[in-house]
């Protein structure tokens, strides 16, 4: 890769690309939000598309010309990288307009406001228009597009060495040992490897397998037991050899070697191709404020400017069109890449989203005489292994998630002496909160294996008193920003003769049901003797799915992969 090189994006193209990209892309994401939102506790996705990772108000750097005796203040939201460009915008001493910059804030914030009419920033420079069309589908609104692109960054894989070597993004994203990165919904590195391994699968030169299985792993890994690491982070443990790789923006790159003298550090991109991410303008307020219009016309013109150039290269961003970075920065020539598939766009991002939101889940698993019956092949029986199976599962979510366990039968004697078709074995807390010294794993393993023991041969099945109680119970403990989620397994149907019934369960949850905290119903029926078609009523008319599971064995399947899979369907049947 040779110095001064440049990005092949000339304007006419990008104008035509961006107007197909919004096109396709408001078509699907106004439907793929409400699975989201379904899914992820009414928080939509918009509300974690962060294109900065610091946070904070600055009031004006800029220099004031002595002509200038009050100022006109004109508020921008925006990445750090850019803030830093902005303050080097010269002020007019005749209009004497400043602008008050802000870092940091998400696209869900920028774009609710601008939708409620009281907007908090005047102007926005997101680092994506990709992010940017996302979030305005997301909150059904539209900003005034004032420029297409101010500047572009790209995708680097940062080393301190020749290894590892990528040859495709989808790799880089699959290997989460060689290759660290922050949250692409809040970092920019992050966002641009994404939209890269999935302009590859749209071009043919990957598959979707290998991207699923990429930001599978990254959605399960990044920011599970703490704050996910900043680039900087990133960067640092790369030079001190405590990982291999990181995966940052140029800019981001180039600002920390020139900052630490980091020779060492080397900068490469899969196939030396990345997607670009572009710095669009937008105006998030209304009116006539002539001010808000001078000020977009004076960055937009400072951009391109032989000055502005200047000042884009030294934050380490390239100036729009056909120029590199002076010195060829961190790669010279880059092929761009570009998200084309509009369907494989919403899966991933849909997919990664509900994959790596918190889960909130009460477990309830069937205690009726059924469950005693021996699986072939086996020393145990539906109990034993769907226990195992179900406690396994649970022994792979991350701390972040929280989660209970209920037993149902009917008729079942408490400790307290009262009669209750369910047993509430072990509340839903988080999985690392610690109880009399025991973490809630410990716990819900416990009080799962003395389940079987507990179980007479006669025993029913009050399948709908519980499934509503439950339902309640999760209501009542919602947890905002997570996916509240019924999950209830059941070798049967419903045999309880005072119970209500179908019809009136499922008219109760939808009566009861809140669609800004809706929790999901989730019905895994065990063996061939579940009434798949009650549990699939049930679960079509509420909102949820069912699933059947012929093999106890199988429970683990549905614990580690059922929410990823409804998202999928829910993100198919919207798209159609």
């Amino acid at each position: 890769m040779g110095e001064g090189n440049t990005v092949d994006s000339s304007p006419s193209r990008r104008a035509v690309r961006e107007q197909q990209r919004k096109k396709t892309i408001r078509k699907w994401a106004a439907t793929a939000a409400a699975a989201t939102i379904l899914l992820s506790g009414g928080v939509a996705v918009a509300n974690h598309l962060i294109e900065g990772e610091s946070r904070g108000t600055s009031p004006s750097q800029q220099a004031l010309p002595p002509e200038c005796a009050t100022t006109r203040d004109v508020t921008v939201e925006t990445t750090p990288t850019m803030a830093q460009v902005l303050e080097k915008i010269p002020v007019d001493p005749e209009k004497c307009i400043t602008l008050d910059v802000n870092i940091g804030e998400s696209s869900g914030k920028v774009l609710s406001q601008a939708a409620s009419g009281s907007p908090y920033t005047n102007l926005w420079i997101p680092d994506s228009s990709t992010r940017a069309t996302l979030a305005m589908a997301e909150a059904k609104t539209e900003l005034t597009s004032i420029s297409d692109s101010l500047a572009q960054t790209v995708a680097v894989v940062v080393t301190a060495a020749d290894t590892p070597h990528f040859n495709h993004w989808t790799d880089t994203l699959a290997d989460g040992n060689a290759a660290k990165m922050g949250d692409p919904r809040q970092n920019s590195g992050a966002f641009a490897a994404f939209m890269s391994g999935i302009a590859e699968v749209s071009a043919g030169q990957s598959s979707p397998e290998k991207l699923a299985e990429g930001t599978g792993l990254r959605a399960t890994t990044i920011g599970v037991d703490g704050e996910p690491p900043t680039s900087e982070d990133l960067l640092a443990q790369v030079e001190k050899g405590e990982i291999p790789a990181a995966v940052v923006t140029e800019d981001v790159f180039t600002r920390y070697r020139a900052e630490h003298g980091s020779e060492s550090l080397k900068a490469t991109a899969p196939g030396s191709s990345s997607a670009i991410l572009d710095f669009p303008l937008y105006r998030t307020s209304t009116g006539t404020n002539s001010a808000i219009d001078d000020a977009a016309a004076q960055i937009s013109d400072f951009m391109a400017s032989d000055e502005g150039h200047q000042a884009l290269s030294e934050a380490g961003l390239r100036p729009t069109g056909q120029e590199a970075l002076k010195d060829g920065g961190a790669l010279g020539s880059v092929t761009p890449l570009t998200p084309t598939d509009p369907e494989i766009l919403e899966r991933t991002w849909l997919s990664y989203s509900l994959q790596s939101a918190p889960l909130n889940a009460l477990v309830i698993l069937d205690a009726s005489g059924s469950m005693l019956t021996p699986v072939e092949g086996t020393d145990k029986t539906r109990m034993d292994l769907t226990v195992d199976s179900a406690l396994a599962g649970s022994q792979l979510f991350p701390a972040r998630d929280s989660m209970g366990l209920w037993k149902f039968s009917r008729n079942l004697a408490l400790p307290d002496g009262c009669i209750s078709d369910y047993q509430k074995l072990v509340p839903v807390r988080g999985m690392e909160e610690l109880t009399d010294g025991k973490t809630q794993r410990e716990l819900l393993q416990e009080a799962g294996t003395s389940i079987s023991g507990s179980i007479g041969s006669t025993d029913p099945t009050a399948l709908h008193d519980t499934l509503l109680a439950g339902f309640r119970e999760l209501k009542e403990h919602y947890e905002p920003g997570a996916a509240n989620v019924v999950i209830m397994l059941t070798d049967g149907e419903n045999y309880d003769e005072g119970s209500i019934s179908q019809e009136e369960l499922i008219s109760t949850i939808q009566a009861e049901q809140d669609a800004d905290e809706p929790v999901f119903i989730l019905l895994i029926g065990i063996s061939q003797d579940a009434n798949m078609e009650a549990l699939q009523t049930i679960a079509s008319a509420t909102g949820g799915e069912a699933y059947p599971v012929l093999s106890p064995t199988d429970v683990q399947v549905i614990f580690s992969e059922g929410l990823t899979q409804v998202a999928a369907e829910k993100a198919k049947e919207a798209t159609q």
